[in-house]
């Protein structure tokens, strides 16, 4: 079990670690004297993971003077298969509706190709959590297209007027090793509330996604 000492300074790793280019998130296992047992890394593919292994070794021994054997590094890369305008496109194929007495069941499915992601998320069916389900279960879709989980979370939803049009915003959490960032998406409501709110939360997501690519 790691110490306090170890934790704090395995977080300071990790953040210097998730600022570099294409990289999603990190994880930094400290033995009792404070080395490198093991790096585990989520990067986009975006580059060769060799050119990634060494920008991690050369920014911890900028920081913090330490050298790392290459052979503790691992990296999982994610294959965006992205488009020539470099969007991170995903479509709406349909969302579901469903009860089951106070609980409602929203199920979203989304489109990239001929690769298909199916999210779902259950709660309370009140109108404001409803909202808050949409958004989660297209969450949870992006989770199922990334092969990560517990990153990306729903902290608020609100429509609003704007220019004389009804506007869904939708802010999102992406949380990763100790690092907190949010991430605000909208959408002109044209057909109806729901395909608003899913797209508000993939405009939030893009965003976040295309840093990765680029």
């Amino acid at each position: 079990m790691e110490n306090k000492d170890n934790t704090a300074l395995s977080a300071s790793m990790e953040d210097i670690v998730n600022s570099l280019p294409d990289i999603i998130s990190s994880k930094v296992v400290l033995d009792e004297n404070e080395e490198i047992l093991e790096l585990h890394v989520l990067s986009s593919n975006n580059r060769n993971p060799k050119q990634i292994s060494r920008d991690i070794q050369s920014a911890l021994a900028a920081k913090f003077g330490i050298s790392i054997d290459h052979k503790k590094v691992s990296i999982a890369q994610v294959a965006f298969n992205q488009d020539r305008n470099n969007n991170f496109r995903l479509v709406i194929d349909s969302i579901n509706y469903s009860t089951i007495g106070n609980i409602a069941e929203i199920k979203v499915v989304l489109r990239k190709g001929d690769d298909v992601y199916e999210g779902i998320a259950r709660g309370a069916n009140s109108t404001m959590n409803t909202y808050r389900l949409i958004a989660s279960a297209t969450l949870d879709c992006i989770h199922n297209v990334l092969n990560i989980a517990n990153t990306f979370v729903v902290e608020d939803i609100e429509k609003i007027n704007l220019a004389k049009k009804d506007v869904l915003t939708v802010a999102i959490s992406f949380i990763t090793a100790y690092q907190e960032e949010l991430l605000v998406g909208s959408a002109i409501i044209r057909k109806n509330e729901k395909e608003s709110i899913v797209k508000a939360t993939l405009d939030a997501i893009n965003r976040r996604i295309v840093r990765f690519n680029n």
